[in-house]
């Protein structure tokens, strides 16, 4: 038998729990257990074994005939009270030691059940048909609950008390629950429920509100400890100074952990080491330090494959998040020099608080995670992504402060750089300034150089403006006699426009506009492409062009 079944605890003086002990011993000497309690804590923290140990208590059998008996000698002593002479004899000193004796038998006797009655045994070993464990993770469902509800009517076979532990009570279905509400709301008077959860949040608000809390909680150190030396009493077992220190402080707060993490040191063994506490517990949950060096390195890949490692391991990821943030706080107090080993030693201390703070909320998110390991991937993005927006801060801190003293020695330059800045700008302006004042003779010659470049650029186009006349340039529209309706529709086209614009353009300087006009003068075409001087062949493709002749 596993140590964690060998040594559970049989009486109520037994639960390592001192705050749900002694809750516990003061319900059952007000003589009033409830019908319905709900036990609510973390795993490994004896709620069935206190759940069991309760059942005994209302159901032991040597209990109730010392009741009986105490019942029976007190109607005899008050019937023989009643005289004067018995109550004028009974002096200081015989009622300190009554008092005494009764609180002495009291105590013993009224909290504790006695683990050698018929159904003390029965109940210890699981078989007595009395005390029933439903475990409400399989036997979820209404009919179920239904079923408890038709047996719950008859009474107990052999105890006293029938008593129901119903284990993970909040696995039970909503439908489940509202049957079970209806029988504890009229609970026959020979039945006692026991609810059992680590999630008492998931439970109806009228089944809490309907049953005695009773809040169980991670064991303390001392607390595990405590439980621990009962076992290496009970072995006989040898161990090093520190061991029973190091697997409490290593399992957090589970007893049931704690015992199976010292059964399986104690194969094959003289002795317990402190060492071979160490090496196991960090086996068992792979090696936190490793992490510590990728978050030191900003390795985001290499952080998420070592969590993607532990969970193929099989390692729990809470534990090992614990663990990790040990380390983490060691480290930072071995900075500031308060104690502890330095694991971390290319992390300061402002970055230690940070991984702390941030760990310790991802570890605080894992049990209700929909992937778990989730909250530590995150964490490591986090950190690692942090640090490289830093660096992006510290590159374009640096980017802005070389831009600025650019500037400043652009600024500083001699007044010969900026004369000759100040020529070439007056220089732009004056050519500017001649563009938008161009005369009628520099724009003659403008308009023969753009015909030209036309002319490379689309033949037909440059016959057309041989028929055309150059009126005026206001600095951005270009103004173009025309002398025909059908001759200007077809200059106007977006090819044909666009073709001219980007040529008057470059040879003009400036962004120009065509702007063609409708001629009211009685001149004719041939008077400007006389002046033009024009060739035949190419009064043929303007004509070719206008009439699309072939």
């Amino acid at each position: 038998m596993t140590y964690y079944l060998k040594y559970r605890s049989q009486t109520l003086d037994q639960l390592d729990l001192e705050k749900v002990r002694d809750q516990l011993q003061k319900i059952v000497s007000s003589g009033r257990v409830p019908h319905a309690l709900l036990f609510s804590g973390p795993r490994g923290s004896g709620k069935t074994s206190a759940a069991r140990i309760l059942a005994k208590v209302v159901n032991c059998e040597i209990r109730d005939k010392d009741k009986d008996k105490d019942k029976q000698s007190l109607t005899l002593r008050d019937k023989q009270s009643l005289t004067l002479r018995d109550k004028q004899s009974l002096t200081l000193r015989d009622k300190q030691s009554l008092t005494l004796r009764d609180k002495q038998s009291l105590t013993l006797r009224d909290k504790e059940p006695c683990n050698k009655c018929g159904s003390c045994v029965a109940i210890t070993k699981g078989s007595s048909l009395d005390v029933i464990e439903i475990d409400a993770a399989s036997n979820r469902g209404v009919d179920d609950i239904r079923t408890l509800r038709e047996t719950v009517k008859l009474s107990p076979i052999s105890a006293r008390m029938k008593v129901y532990i119903i284990d993970e009570a909040h696995m039970l279905t909503t439908e489940a629950s509202n049957a079970l509400l209806k029988t504890l709301e009229e609970p026959p008077a020979h039945a006692m429920f026991i609810l059992a959860t680590t999630a008492p949040e998931k439970l109806l608000d009228t089944i809490r509100s309907r049953s005695t809390l009773i809040n169980f909680y991670k064991g303390t150190v001392p607390e595990v400890i405590r439980s621990l030396k009962r076992v290496v009493k009970g072995e006989k077992l040898k161990v090093e100074d520190g061991v029973l220190e190091e697997i409490a402080g290593r399992v957090d707060g589970s007893f049931r952990e704690a015992h199976k993490t010292l059964e399986q040191l104690s194969f094959g063994v003289e002795q317990i080491k402190l060492e071979s506490v160490k090496n196991l517990l960090t086996s068992n949950i792979a090696n936190p330090g490793k992490l510590i060096s990728l978050l030191a390195a900003k390795d985001t890949i290499g952080g998420i494959g070592e969590i993607g490692e532990i969970v193929e391991k099989g390692a729990s990821l809470k534990v090992y998040g614990v663990e990790l943030v040990r380390l983490l706080r060691e480290s930072m107090f071995a900075k500031l020099g308060v104690g502890g080993n330095d694991t971390a030693r290319d992390l300061n201390v402002e970055d230690l608080r940070q991984l702390i703070e941030l760990f310790c909320e991802a570890v605080r998110q894992i049990p209700t995670a929909v992937i778990p390991q989730l909250p530590l991937e995150m964490a490591i993005v986090k950190w690692c992504g942090e640090d490289r927006d830093r660096d992006k801060d510290k590159e374009t801190n640096i980017s802005i402060r070389v831009t600025e003293k650019v500037a400043v020695e652009q600024v500083l330059q001699t007044d010969t750089s900026f004369t000759e800045k100040s020529e070439e700008v007056e220089e732009k302006k004056e050519k500017k300034k001649t563009a938008s004042t161009l005369t009628e003779a520099e724009l003659e010659e403008k308009w023969k150089e753009i015909m030209k470049k036309t002319k490379d650029k689309n033949h037909s186009l440059e016959a057309l403006l041989r028929a055309c006349k150059p009126l005026s340039f206001d600095g951005r529209n270009l103004q173009v006699e025309v002398f025909y309706p059908f001759h200007k529709e077809r200059l106007e086209k977006e090819l044909y426009t666009s073709i001219f614009e980007k040529v008057a353009s470059g040879v003009i300087g400036v962004d120009v506009r065509l702007e063609s006009v409708l001629s009211s003068s009685k001149k004719r075409a041939a008077d400007v492409t006389n002046v033009l001087a024009p060739k035949e062949e190419d009064l043929v493709k303007v004509a070719e062009e206008i009439f699309g002749g072939n």
